[in-house]
């Protein structure tokens, strides 16, 4: 009886190394699947490239173009087509707008630029400067601003000049808001091929900006102690010019009234 029990435990001992053994596969019926073979585990490969696919044309950025809410930024009309090439860019216009300043070109680029205002009282228009380019088959605001009522703009003047040496022509604009000193707002914008900046912005009084062979001259008044405000002791001109990416202060100089 002995000698059985002997017998059996040694066989359960050759058993159990078998079992033990290095070459024997996994016994566990559990072992999972590496996660890059089914799509949806957590390393799945990533979908398609979203560039695949054409990007959309980009937009007018909202500190390019500040137009009214009921302003088109988009127009696609043969009959605004049309209308431009008789020199009236009114379709481009916010509704009701009347058009003073326009500025209607073909070289280098198509483009339109013009000034506008609506609103029944004079001192408190809403008003506005806008430039246009075709894109395609349609036109698209590229720069805009515009003056709320409240702001007390009486009038928008543009100058059209060269200013950046691309022979594209360059627009500086006064915002006038009156008062003794002929206070307003001067700003250059700068067009270039599908976009435009502002490249040159100065809120002033009792100063005038003009371009003046290629550059931009700034006269200001230069008050003394005592000077009444219709007669500054002298004047100071200063020269900016295109350095590439900013107008730059290059010359200054302060001149006497009346010399």
């Amino acid at each position: 009886m002995t000698s059985m029990r002997r017998l059996i435990v040694l066989a359960l001992a050759v058993v159990a190394l078998t079992a033990c053994s290095p070459g024997s596969p996994d016994p566990s019926p559990t072992a999972s699947t590496p996660a890059t073979a089914s799509p949806t585990g957590p390393t799945a490969p990533p979908s398609a490239s979203p560039t695949a696919s054409p990007s959309p044309e980009p937009s007018p950025s909202p500190a390019d173009v500040r137009l009214p809410e009921d302003a088109p930024f988009v127009v696609e009309d043969p009959a605004a087509d049309a209308s431009i090439a008789t020199g009236d860019p009114t379709p481009l216009a916010p509704p009701g707008a009347e058009i003073d300043f326009q500025d209607v070109r073909t070289d280098p680029f198509d483009q339109v630029a013009f000034t506008w205002r609506r609103g029944d009282d004079p001192f408190a228009q809403e008003q506005g400067f806008a430039v246009w380019q075709r894109s395609g088959e349609a036109w698209r605001a590229v720069f805009a601003f515009t003056d709320r009522p409240s702001e007390g703009v009486l009038g928008i003047s543009v100058q059209v000049g060269e200013l950046t040496g691309d022979d594209a022509g360059e627009y500086v604009t006064f915002e006038q808001t009156g008062g003794s000193g002929a206070c307003g707002t001067w700003r250059v914008i700068v067009p270039t091929p599908g976009a435009a900046e502002e490249a040159f912005h100065r809120a002033t009084c009792d100063t005038d900006i003009r371009i003046v062979n290629g550059a931009l001259e700034m006269r200001t008044s230069v008050f003394a102690p005592g000077d009444p405000h219709c007669c500054p002791s002298a004047f100071r001109t200063s020269r900016f010019e295109w350095d590439g990416e900013a107008f730059v202060r290059v010359s200054s100089q302060v001149i006497p009234a009346g010399g």
